[in-house]
């Protein structure tokens, strides 16, 4: 190539360079989540290919947008397997549990577990069983004897009624179903933990325990429920985790010995933030419960359904570990009836059941899109569910004092 024909090839070259295309800018901000439809199909994904024994008897909903990297709060999510799971009652494991059974917790969980309990805490728990404890065939008669007496009562004086008379004996197996929110009892709200916290325990046993103390009330028939006096999960893990994790997985054992010993938070701040947001001690009262005790002799085994039954007529709810895995959070409705039966990792409340379905009725901590409004129907067995199942029981002097304070 002559001369003035090279230069005039640098020279395009050269200004093909300055003349390059400014580069395309996305419009989606790199931080941002994937969208919904690649997030869902990713779940669903997991979910599907789980190694699963029978046809899914239940409905996949619509998940919100994916959270950012770990979770949306920048810690690992929830569902992170949990390899160490301490049930740990200060107060002494009862002496019912074989030397298998302590075997197993101290393998499994890698701590030991105090044999025996003092005095003083198996004198309450015997004296909350005696006080608890009413044979079916005694409840039906004062029931019948109720509904002769009372002819011309409402349908609210006759629910109340029955949870008080009729719905305190033990033979629960004669119920085919049983769903505390058709008698009359608040349950309470739908509470949301958030993606990226573990802190299913904190509302789990909140609810537990307002559940029993509304229960009690109405037993007692007392008149004078104050709801200004609110507890919060928020308020019960800010009393029992260090502030630097707000997030960190606990025990609901842990929690209701807590309350045992010093009582569940009762007022102050409500609102359940992220932990970067400082979250203040400032309840402005406490009520303490009376005992609590694990559901079946051996609570690392899967609890027989009727002893789960009877705790929930007697006690109002069930906490109990289930196994969370791929396809939980895709739960939108019908019966969860996956088979991951390995060690549970996440914590619900048990309010009912029903024998037609052979499903317990959940209430989760998800917030209330998932499931059918929050709750949700789990398979007897199904992902562990009855695993160290535990009830708490209110304590009716507590709440005789607590109405005194507030008198003051």
């Amino acid at each position: 190539m002559n001369k003035p024909g090279r230069n005039f090839c640098i020279g395009l070259c050269f200004l093909a360079l300055f003349l390059k295309p400014a580069p395309i800018i996305s419009q989606t901000n790199p931080d941002d989540p994937p969208p919904i439809v690649s997030y869902q199909a990713v779940q669903e994904k997991l979910c599907t290919s789980q190694v699963r024994t029978n046809a899914r008897t239940y409905k996949f909903r619509t998940l919100p947008r994916a959270p950012v990297d770990d979770s949306a709060y920048g810690r690992k999510p929830w569902y992170s397997p949990i390899k160490k799971i301490v049930p740990f009652w200060t107060g002494g494991l009862i002496e019912k549990y074989g030397v298998d059974d302590i075997r197993t917790l101290k393998a499994d969980f890698g701590k030991e577990v105090p044999v025996g309990e003092s005095e003083r805490s198996k004198r309450i728990r015997q004296d909350a069983e005696s006080k608890l404890k009413q044979p079916l065939e005694q409840s039906e008669q004062k029931w019948r004897e109720w509904q002769a007496q009372n002819p011309e009562a409402s349908a609210d004086e006759r629910q109340k009624a029955e949870i008080r008379i009729r719905l305190t004996g033990t033979d629960a197996a004669s119920l085919p179903n049983f769903d505390w929110r058709k008698y009359g009892l608040d349950v309470g709200d739908v509470g949301s933990q958030g993606f990226g916290c573990n802190t299913c325990w904190g509302f789990a046993s909140v609810d537990a325990m307002q559940i029993s103390r509304r229960l009690a009330a109405i037993r007692a028939e007392r008149n004078d429920w104050d709801t200004s006096l609110r507890p919060s999960a928020r308020q019960l893990i800010s009393h029992m985790v260090p502030a630097a994790d707000y997030c960190k997985f606990n025990w609901h054992g842990d929690a209701y010995t807590f309350m045992v010993d010093k009582g569940m938070p009762l007022g102050g701040s409500t609102k359940y933030v992220d932990e970067k947001y400082a979250w203040k001690r400032d309840a402005t009262h406490f009520v303490r419960a009376l005992t609590w005790d694990y559901v079946h002799s051996s609570p690392p085994a899967i609890a027989p359904a009727v002893e789960i039954k009877r705790a929930i007529l007697m006690h109002g709810s069930v906490v109990s570990v289930l196994k969370f895995d791929d396809c939980l959070w895709l739960y939108g409705e019908g019966v969860f009836n996956e088979s991951q039966n390995s060690l549970g990792s996440h914590l619900v409340v048990i309010i009912g059941w029903d024998d037609a379905k052979n499903a317990w009725l959940i209430k989760n901590s998800y917030s209330a899109e998932w499931g059918e409004g929050g709750f949700g129907w789990i398979k007897y067995g199904s992902n562990n569910i009855g695993q160290f199942a535990a009830w708490v029981a209110a304590d009716p002097a507590e709440e005789e004092k607590l109405s005194q304070n507030r008198e003051r």
